[in-house]
C-alpha cells in the first residue's frame, strides 16, 4: 500500500484505523514494543560488566527508544544491578528535530515540526508520539 504522506502522515492514519479495526499496532506507542526495547539498555549494562556509563546515545525519531531505554536502566537500578543510570542524550538530525527544540524552549512549549529530508530516515518524524515520555525520561536522568 502505497501512501502520499511522510512518516508523521501515516502515524495519524494509523491511528486511526487501528481505533476502528483489529489491528495490532507494534510501534512506540505500544507498550509491549517498549518492553522489548528496553533490553538494549540491559545488554549495555551487561556488555559493560554491569558498570554503568556516563553518558548512553540514543538516536530519536519517533522517541520510544529513549524511553525504553531509561526504563531499562531504572529497572536495573531498582532490581540493585546497578548504582545509577546513566545521562541519557537524544540524537535528532537537525531537518526533524523537534525534541530538540522543546528543550531549547526550556520545555516551554512543544511544537511539532515538518520533517524534512535526513540521511537517517529512520529518525526524520517531526511530530514524535512519545514525546512526553521521551521527556520525562530526560529530565529523570539529567539527560
Amino acid at each position: 500500500l502505497s501512501i502520499d504522506t511522510d512518516f508523521d502522515g501515516c502515524m495519524q492514519l494509523i491511528r486511526e484505523v487501528t481505533a476502528e479495526l483489529p489491528i495490532y499496532l507494534a510501534n512506540s506507542l505500544n507498550s509491549l514494543r517498549l518492553e522489548g526495547q528496553k533490553t538494549a539498555a540491559i545488554e549495555i549494562l551487561q556488555q559493560f560488566d554491569w558498570q554503568v556509563p556516563d553518558w548512553v546515545i540514543v538516536p530519536g525519531g519517533n522517541l520510544g527508544n529513549i524511553y525504553a531505554f531509561y526504563k531499562g536502566f531504572q529497572m536495573c537500578k531498582e532490581l540493585g544491578l546497578v548504582d545509577r543510570i546513566p545521562r541519557l542524550v537524544c540524537a535528532q538530525a537537525a531537518n526533524a528535530n523537534p525534541l530538540y527544540l522543546y528543550f531549547k524552549s526550556g520545555w516551554k512549549e512543544f511544537k511539532p515540526v515538518r520533517a524534512q529530508i535526513t540521511f537517517a530516515s529512520a529518525i526524520q518524524i517531526g511530530d514524535p508520539v512519545s514525546i512526553d515520555r521521551a521527556v520525562h525520561a530526560l529530565k529523570n536522568c539529567n539527560g
